[in-house]
């Protein structure tokens, strides 16, 4: 199963006064531990700042949910579910960019019943006592909030505690891993995020990431057999079919990469980037008319704030010029 997306990080502190004023707009998508949209969530919002404020909203059938005109800074946000439960966890709005999307809430539903799914990153390993998955998403969520604020140490030091009480929870292992990434340590963080597929061989986003550190850190071999890995152990993800292409062609690959993207393309056909990787591969193959083929279907699909989209153009002016 996937997870489209990491657990955003929660902000634990007041925000300064200077900026306790300023109006915004909150924006927010509520989701599964597999990444998918979860719709018709109430959401409280408890602002701490300089008054006592509270927002109500709920979110769309994306997902979504969207208040406008609220102060910036820091709330206590509760997201309650009819059949599901609650959680709660703090975090900081701040005003978005227009073109950033709006972060992701994981909603771990709280009846003990619902165990949470290998390649959650949630699910401990088979040794580890039985948890609150509910009190365990707050806990990585808060853990992570450190680590996005810039405040590196307390991050790790709140996933190790996490850890100490649950060693075998993946995405505390992940986050660990990301948490010494962002410090420079880069051995233990590949050790961490090495030690979270181990835990769930299903976890996806675990196989990315270390893949991702591998590959920035000029291991570009060892990534190759990380994402290969990850398919062998995951024969119907995508993300994992794409990312193998992705390494495969920047290692010179390119039959290699072709297939997994094809692949992909078959397992995953919303990621339209793979239509744009299909045609660089085919001119690197020599194979204009393919190369022309994929790079219309992509810009035909992709929306307009894709970043291949001025490259995807030009390459298609010159290759129907020529």
């Amino acid at each position: 199963m996937k997870w489209t997306a990491v657990v955003l990080g929660l902000i634990l502190v007041a925000a300064p006064a200077a900026r306790a004023q300023e109006i915004i707009t909150a924006l927010g998508r509520v989701v599964d531990a597999q990444g998918n949209p979860i719709p018709d969530v109430q959401v409280l919002m408890d602002y701490k700042g300089h008054i006592v404020q509270k927002y109500r909203t709920k979110t769309d059938k994306k997902g979504v949910f969207t208040h406008v005109s609220v102060y910036a800074g820091l709330y206590h946000v509760t997201l309650t579910k009819e059949g599901l439960g609650d959680v709660s966890f703090n975090y900081t709005f701040q005003q978005l960019d227009s073109l950033q999307k709006p972060p992701d809430f994981k909603f771990v539903p709280r009846p003990a019943a619902a165990a949470p799914a290998p390649g959650s990153g949630l699910a401990p390993a088979s040794s580890t006592p039985r948890v609150d998955t509910a009190r365990l998403a707050g806990d990585i969520n808060a853990a992570s909030a450190l680590a996005r604020d810039g405040k590196t140490d307390e991050a790790i030091a709140a996933y190790e505690a996490i850890l100490a009480k649950t060693p075998g929870v993946p995405l505390a292992q992940y986050g660990l891993g990301a948490a010494y990434k962002k410090k420079g340590d880069l051995a233990k963080a590949e050790a961490a995020m090495r030690q979270a597929v181990e835990l769930d061989p299903q976890y996806v986003d675990g196989y990315v990431g270390l893949a991702t550190l591998l590959a920035e850190s000029g291991k570009r071999d060892q990534a190759l057999d990380a994402i290969q890995q990850g398919v062998a152990r995951n024969e119907q993800s995508g993300r994992l079919q794409y990312a193998l292409g992705v390494l495969a062609e920047g290692s010179g690959d390119p039959a290699k990469a072709k297939a997994a993207f094809l692949k992909a393309e078959e397992l995953d056909p919303q990621n339209v980037q793979t239509q744009y990787h299909l045609a660089t591969v085919a001119l690197n193959q020599n194979d204009k008319a393919e190369a022309v083929a994929r790079l219309e279907k992509f810009l035909a699909a992709a929306p307009a704030d894709t970043p291949e989209i001025g490259v995807a153009k030009s390459l298609l002016a010159a290759l129907q010029k020529k």
